[in-house]
């Protein structure tokens, strides 16, 4: 039996970068709804994947630390995204939260 690729898409309900002085309740971004699996998942895969790129030249290079906040601003990114796709998929959750 072939693999079936379910047909969710994104919500809308996964936020990141926090901003103000109380960094819990204000975040600049949100993931956008509507986006089909497939391409928020291929979306999330680069930008993890250059994350981890990054992450791994400012631990192996003392003079790339710049890299280190690019890499943890992408991570949280792609973080988003699978997030917003998991709540996407969980019953009774197709509403913005």
């Amino acid at each position: 039996m072939p693999y079936e690729i379910p047909s969710a898409e994104t919500i809308g309900a996964a936020t990141f970068a926090d901003c103000g002085e109380n960094k819990s309740h204000l975040k600049l971004f949100r993931v956008n709804a509507g986006v089909p699996l497939v391409e928020a998942l291929e979306h999330a895969s680069h930008v993890l994947y250059y994350a981890k790129m990054l992450a791994l030249e400012a631990a192996m290079d003392p003079k790339a630390e710049k890299f280190a906040f690019a890499s943890h601003y992408l991570g949280e990114m792609g973080k988003a995204i699978i997030d917003d796709l998991l709540l996407a998929m969980q019953p009774g959750s197709q509403t913005l939260l």
